[in-house]
């Protein structure tokens, strides 16, 4: 059937199916591409950027820099398709509800999933910034909310210079209005007016003179909880100067507010309520009065992640995924301020006889006893589910459901995805040393070095019970804070343990990593909550793996027929 997107032309080789949404810059399509089956989404141009000059030039050059960026908090840009008839950018069809939609419907999201969006949309400007590509105009419809609840940022570099302020004005920073050019600093804030907006339900200014509001107005920092008022005060600072200096010392500072405020799951228990708050925004009907500042335009939501046949360039997904492991690895306390004196272990029996006794980690707490206690713990309640993060080098997400095997590496039924060839979610059961996928609907074996296997792999050593012993055992410092237990072991002695040892040998020779840092935070029966552990300096290659627990109790995990 014909679509009359632009006076009735289409980017030939695709079926359009239906009309997204729309806006300033022009009207999204969802269609197939006719050779791959591959679901997309085309943004047509407005005629009137299409007839700007200037405008096209630039943004032809930004469009190409834009394919070349392939990060999970990007919408991949395939291709940029120009002629007489008008101009169109081809792109992911992501699985998702727009922020816009989520604040329309939902009002404000709270602190951990408003945490959880800032830093998503802070690693998708990252991975731009990393190639010269300032985006210029964030606010709610141009950031997406994907099925994991990871925060996906489109549309860049849609305004002509000098009217990014009049196209994203609740977000607009103070120099926008003046007529300087958008830069790090102008994205930084814009972000940080929408991490404002998913606190309250609205934006930090509105009013008739909007220009005035972001130039002299206050920074209203006492609507938010009280731990969060500096990223604000930081993010909205009306000089540039008095930003972050870059995304990533922002993410710095998110990181080490979250911790601090909620803990080291915050991300984890941020993105599973963003996922919850999305799911159902997207059942529910939009009210027909758009939320105060949240824009008019829509960005690409859709049914399926994209799975084009175009080579993808990785290297600047890779780095902006350090990014964020440097984020977090600038923050191994999971409490701000100083460091509170060490909490030492009740004495035992043993320790009050004359005999020579092994000396303590630094910190006081022997870590002998609480191994014993985590072991009878999960022997009791044999499984769990869990969902894992490395960031940094070698990046993984994975989420499922692991059976407990005395001796040996858990059962797994996870999905699982990395980067590059394996950006795409994947199903994958391992038990014993036996990997299966799914593939076209059926479980198929899958070879050892099969890149999701490999994944499977890594995954499961780095959110095994193995993994968490392995650390409390080798351990050179442990201290006790609350229910969270933070230390940092030696990574040449965790590379010679049973089991687990591999993770460690390899974590040391993809970051150098000496010593590895670790936070541990038990449930009240003694079973893992959660896992932090880092391997790498902040300033250096380093990796960071975060693991959530729940469910505790017995899992039954088997090969597939």
């Amino acid at each position: 059937m014909a679509f009359n997107v632009v006076d009735g032309w289409t980017v030939p080789g695709f079926t359009h199916e239906r009309e997204l949404g729309g806006g300033a810059s022009g009207r999204v399509a969802l269609a197939v591409d006719d050779t791959t089956g591959t679901r997309v989404a085309i943004r047509y141009l407005d005629r009137r950027l299409v007839d700007d000059q200037s405008f096209m030039a630039r943004f032809g050059e930004r469009a190409r820099t834009l394919t070349q960026i392939e990060d999970p908090n990007v919408v991949d840009v395939y291709d940029f398709v120009t002629g007489a008839e008008g101009a169109a950018l081809v792109m992911q069809h992501v699985d998702g509800v727009s922020l816009r939609r989520v604040l329309a419907v939902q009002g404000p999201v709270g602190p951990l999933a408003a945490l959880s969006t800032l830093g998503g949309t802070l690693l998708g400007l990252a991975a731009a910034h990393e190639r010269d590509v300032v985006h210029g105009g964030v606010r709610p419809s141009d950031v997406l909310v994907d099925g994991q609840g990871n925060a996906v940022v489109g549309d860049f570099a849609l305004a002509p210079p000098g009217t990014e302020a009049q196209a994203a004005a609740p977000y607009a920073a103070p120099e926008l209005w003046e007529g300087a050019p958008a830069t790090v600093a102008s994205d930084v804030y814009a972000a940080t007016a929408v991490f404002f907006e998913c606190l309250t339900g609205r934006p930090p200014f509105a009013g008739r003179n909007m220009a005035r509001l972001h130039r002299e107005a206050p920074v209203p920092v006492e609507e938010v909880p009280g731990p969060l008022r500096d990223l604000l005060r930081r993010g909205l600072a009306k000089d540039p100067a008095d930003r972050p200096a870059s995304v990533a010392d922002f993410i710095t500072a998110l990181e080490e507010a979250a911790i601090s405020a909620y803990g080291p799951s915050w991300e984890a228990q941020g993105r599973g309520r963003l996922t919850e708050l999305a799911a159902e925004a997207a059942r529910r009907p939009e009210p027909k009065k758009p939320s105060r500042g949240t824009g008019r335009n829509a960005i690409v939501a859709a049914a399926q992640p994209v799975r084009g046949s175009r080579t993808r360039w990785i290297a600047a997904g890779v780095a902006t995924l350090a990014v964020i492991a440097g984020a977090a690895v600038a923050v191994p306390m999971l409490t701000g301020g100083e460091d509170p004196a060490p909490v030492a272990a009740p004495p035992t029996p043993a320790q009050q006889s004359t005999s020579p006794q092994p000396v303590l980690p630094k910190g006081g707490v022997d870590p002998a006893p609480l191994v014993v206690r985590i072991e009878q713990a999960t022997a009791q309640a044999p499984g769990a589910k869990f969902d894992f993060a490395r960031d940094g080098e070698g990046a993984v997400r994975a989420k499922g459901t692991f059976a407990v095997v005395p001796g040996a590496l858990p059962s797994y039924a996870m999905t699982v995805r990395g980067t590059g060839e394996t950006k795409s979610a994947g199903n994958t059961i391992v038990v014993g040393d036996r990997f299966h996928g799914e593939v076209s609907r059926k479980w198929r074996p899958l070879p050892a070095d099969h890149p999701y296997a490999a994944l499977t792999e890594q995954v499961r050593r780095g959110s095994s019970v193995a993994t968490v012993t392995a650390l409390l055992r080798t351990a050179t410092e442990l201290r006790k804070e609350g229910d969270v237990y933070k230390g940092a072991a030696p990574a040449a002695d965790l590379a010679k343990v049973p089991v687990v040892g591999p993770l460690y040998a390899s974590l040391t020779r993809t970051t150098g990593a000496a010593t590895v840092d670790f936070a541990i935070r038990l449930d009240r029966l003694d079973r893992p909550a959660a896992l932090w552990l880092r391997a790498g300096a902040p300033q250096a290659r380093h990796a960071v793996l975060q693991t959530t627990y729940a469910d505790w109790g017995r899992k039954d995990v088997k090969a597939p027929r």
